[in-house]
């Protein structure tokens, strides 16, 4: 028998057997005396706008001292993230982003994608949204799941929510890891939620589930707090729900990291950046590695990679003349060909880039129709495995921020999925010149190999 959750006043009642189980600050019990399954309802963090609207806390793991190398290979041991599944996340990555940041036109040749535009700049975060997808597939079946699970490419031997949850901990226990994921769901009060859903959320995506009223200043408040606090502060959104929503699942993800090797300050000069609309002026920095490093040159691009304190790295990839990063964007396949294709060659690299900071806001249901998921967006979408009301995704909206200077990079970003109720809504190497002063693609990427970030510089003095 299907075991429900209903929010009504910020408590948590649980449907079973026809039988309402009222849960305060205490463990919800099912009848005859025995724990609910579900995790014990507790307070919310004591922080802003959303204190006190948690219904239940997630046991977000904790992360170990630096030297307590025992308990970081003891949760490797215990969390194996599955190579195939490290390859499908990141091949989603790129059929992602090119399907967010490619400013050409869409896969049936109608409009214009008008989340990206060459000429400025950009960055996408796949893993937040794959986290959002990931988890809004869990609630979903039939045809819905389907095309979700198509899009996220998870091999078939394999269990989507188990590996996200194992990703989850590995990060989040990681001594040096500089990423910090969390998840979080809105419910909407008087709207019953499958209990299989919310358990799977809790447990392996350790998504707090906060009670909501959409469409009032409260919740549209509570959320933005929620989200600048898990971006680092990076982010401020302005969110307006809709009263006809029932469901926000929101994703964030903050990475900081500091150069292994700093750029020296002194060094950093004003120079000509060749964007796409005319030169500007801008700050580069300029820093010779002595030791020999791998790069990457073909006829369509330089590539070569910086790396940060904690095994993340920084990728860049120089279009070659001729080349726009318009025409990388557009293929998947060159794409992640770029950034993933081996490097060959070595040499002694002298970085010289621009600084830069910038905001990029993205509506990404074009993206993912471009994925093939269309069910899920009109009256064909088939939620059932998340509540008993016919509901939709109405919306899946994602803020980036990110910054890089002498000392490191610093990005957040976040994936607002909202759902609503069903109405229609060595020797003799190279020396290697990495001059970054036309448009370039960059990546940074988790000392996992994941991406994290995958964008476009076309300006670095523009700051959106």
């Amino acid at each position: 028998m299907r075991k429900r959750w209903l929010v009504v006043g910020g408590l948590v009642v649980a449907l079973a057997a026809g039988v309402g189980l009222l849960a305060g600050c205490g463990s919800a019990q099912q009848q005859g005396g025995e724990p609910d399954p579900a995790p014990t309802p507790g307070p919310a963090p004591s922080t802003a706008a959303y204190d006190g609207l948690a219904v239940a806390q997630p046991a977000i793991p904790e992360k170990p001292a630096e030297d307590d190398y025992d308990t970081w290979m003891n949760t490797l041991d215990a969390n194996p993230v599955d190579f195939n599944f490290t390859q499908s996340l990141s091949a989603f990555a790129y059929r992602s982003a090119a399907a967010v940041l490619d400013p050409t036109t869409d896969a049936v040749g109608a409009n214009a994608n008008v989340n990206a535009d060459a000429s400025v700049n950009s960055a996408y975060s796949p893993l937040s949204l794959y986290y959002a997808l990931a988890l809004a597939g869990e609630g979903a079946a039939g045809t819905t799941a389907e095309q979700i699970a198509a899009a996220l490419g998870t091999p078939a031997n394999l269990s989507t929510a188990e590996q996200c949850g194992n990703l989850f901990r590995v990060l989040a226990t990681d001594p040096q890891s500089e990423v910090t994921l969390a998840n979080s769901l809105w419910l909407g009060k008087d709207t019953p939620f499958e209990q299989a859903f919310i358990d799977t959320a809790i447990n392996q995506f350790y998504a707090t589930p906060f009670s909501a009223e959409f469409g009032t200043a409260a919740t549209d408040a509570a959320i933005a707090s929620w989200i600048s606090d898990n971006t680092g502060g990076l982010i401020n959104p302005q969110v307006q729900t809709d009263a006809s929503q029932i469901l926000s699942i929101i994703n964030a993800i903050y990475f900081k990291g500091s150069w292994s090797d700093p750029f020296d300050t002194s060094a950093t000069t004003q120079e000509v950046f060749h964007a796409e609309q005319g030169d500007v002026q801008v700050d580069f920095m300029t820093q010779r590695l002595e030791s020999p490093q791998d790069f990457r040159r073909t006829d369509t691009y330089l590539r070569a990679s910086r790396s940060f304190g904690g095994g993340a790295s920084m990728t860049f990839v120089l279009p070659a003349e001729g080349t726009s990063a318009a025409d990388l964007m557009a293929d998947p396949a060159a794409l992640e060909e770029a950034f993933t294709a081996p490097s060959d060659d070595l040499g002694r690299i002298t970085y010289i880039m621009p600084k830069a900071t910038f905001d990029s806001s993205f509506d990404l249901i074009p993206a993912l129709k471009r994925l093939g998921v269309e069910d899920a967006f009109g009256d064909a979408a088939n939620f059932s495995n998340l509540t008993s009301t016919p509901a939709f995704i109405s919306e899946v909206k994602q803020e980036s921020h990110v910054t890089w200077d002498e000392e490191g990079a610093e990005a957040g970003a976040y994936t607002n999925m909202g759902i609503a109720k069903m109405a229609l809504p060595p020797e003799n190497v190279e020396e290697v010149e990495l001059r970054l002063d036309r448009p370039f693609l960059f990546q940074i990427t988790s000392s996992q190999g994941i991406p994290l970030f995958i964008g476009i510089c076309g300006d670095p003095t523009k700051t959106a």
